[in-house]
């Protein structure tokens, strides 16, 4: 349907104030709103409405108008991709990760919920590299060089592990034992009897 030229963000706000009361007008201006189907903000904030209310399958269906509009900016595709992963669509909310970071290869927090997503389906090597490109794109990410650790470390990949961990464990120090758990909790890891000796590894890694 084509849009009109009417704005629709008054309408949208009504329709969305309405549902959040529970007051009986949104039935009648809840229709009204596909008369807008590029407006990616309001049915970005519709969607959070319906999450709200416990309207998961609303939601989701909301979510996916919001990041198929041709006007959903990279941030949008990012905060509908959270939205889906809250509500447990993981292929939906990979796909939105994938769009956002294709229209801005600069948005370092959808490469790193990207590498959220594929992390969670056991795609370590592809997480590990969405991780390390967030990484890059700020350099002062921590969480981002410590998940590419994980990552690459459950993909068998013990060198960039340990460079990511050494990435991770010079911007916060005090990540030292998280570190050390994350070693020894996947099936490829290590082990340091002394944690001094894996202080020193990552204290290397880190001046290298």
């Amino acid at each position: 349907m084509a849009e009109t030229s009417q704005d629709p963000a008054p309408l949208f706000r009504a329709a969305i104030q309405a549902l959040a009361k529970g007051d009986p007008a949104a039935a009648r201006l809840l229709p009204a709103l596909d008369a807008f189907p590029d407006f990616a903000p309001g049915w970005l904030a519709l969607a959070s409405v319906l999450r709200d209310r416990g309207q998961s399958q609303a939601a989701a269906l909301t979510l996916l108008r919001a990041v198929r509009a041709a006007s959903a900016t990279p941030a949008m595709l990012h905060q509908g991709g959270q939205a889906f992963a809250q509500l447990g669509q993981r292929d939906a909310a990979m796909s939105a990760f994938r769009r956002a970071v294709a229209q801005d290869p600069g948005f370092a927090p959808a490469w790193y919920s990207l590498g959220l997503a594929l992390q969670d389906c056991a795609a370590c090597a592809e997480a590990a590299a969405a991780f390390e490109r967030a990484f890059a794109l700020k350099p002062d990410f921590h969480e981002a060089a410590f998940n590419a650790g994980v990552a690459w470390q459950g993909a068998g990949e013990m060198a960039p592990a340990m460079d990511a961990y050494a990435a991770s464990y010079r911007l916060r120090p005090d990540s030292f034992g998280r570190i050390a758990q994350a070693l020894i909790a996947a099936p490829t890891g290590a082990l340091w009897l002394r944690p001094s000796a894996l202080r020193a590894v990552l204290d290397s890694r880190a001046a290298a």
